[in-house]
């Protein structure tokens, strides 16, 4: 099983920031990375004062994306109803990801294997067809897939992986779940019995964190499951 973002997807603050410039420019709103980058910061801070982010999959997709595109823009200084609901409608109009280099050899590799292969992504059921199509990457590759309102609940909450589980399946010591984050990933995974892995991509957070299982490439896997 497997994260979506930035494990098999390029995708991060940076992206973020940029699609969001881009769907503002295409407003007649001009703002850079940098500003709209602080702007996602104190959002996030927002947020959790507000106890939003712990509404993530539990409300309708289409309304939690408005209030927390409400809070960016209120942190550009732009309050209008209007812009919040456009910046949504506009987002996948304005996305460009893509995937990292080994991820679709990986994946049909795994096919060719015989082994069932997993997506528990924090992200909306609607919205991963969208991402993955974006990325290039068939949604047919997966037998299941786990957004944030599959089960109203985030990773690592351990219904999260017990749902994927049971979809697929398999029992814990069957499963492999290999992800960017610590607490969500590893440490969620770990803690129904999925051996996980964490991947460091970059070269500067390539170190052997103590104790953690840790890989740079999803090919590294293949060692594991041989």
């Amino acid at each position: 099983m497997f994260d979506m973002g930035n494990t098999l997807i390029k995708y991060d603050v940076e992206t973020e920031a940029e699609v969001f410039r881009r769907v503002l420019f295409s407003l007649g709103i001009s703002k850079s990375v940098i500003e709209i980058k602080m702007a996602i910061m104190n959002a996030k801070q927002e947020a959790k004062d507000l106890d939003l982010l712990s509404l993530f999959g539990k409300m309708r997709c289409e309304e939690y994306w408005y209030r927390w595109d409400s809070l960016v823009l209120k942190h550009l200084n732009i309050d209008n109803d209007e812009i919040a609901k456009l910046v949504q409608t506009r987002w996948f109009d304005h996305l460009e990801c893509s995937l990292f280099p080994e991820v679709k050899r990986v994946l049909l590799r795994l096919k060719q294997m015989g082994l069932k292969i997993g997506l528990v992504t924090t992200a909306y059921e609607e919205e991963i067809p969208l991402i993955l199509g974006k990325a290039n990457l068939e949604i047919d590759m997966f037998d299941i897939i786990v957004g944030a309102d599959t089960v109203k609940k985030v990773k690592p909450d351990p219904d999260v992986f017990r749902y994927a589980l049971k979809k697929l399946k398999v029992r814990p010591k069957e499963s492999l779940f290999i992800g960017d984050l610590i607490d969500a990933d590893y440490e969620g995974a770990e803690k129904v019995g999925i051996r996980a892995f964490l991947i460091k991509r970059k070269e500067a957070e390539g170190k052997k964190e103590i104790g953690l299982r840790t890989i740079t490439n999803l090919k590294e896997i293949f060692r594991y499951i041989e």
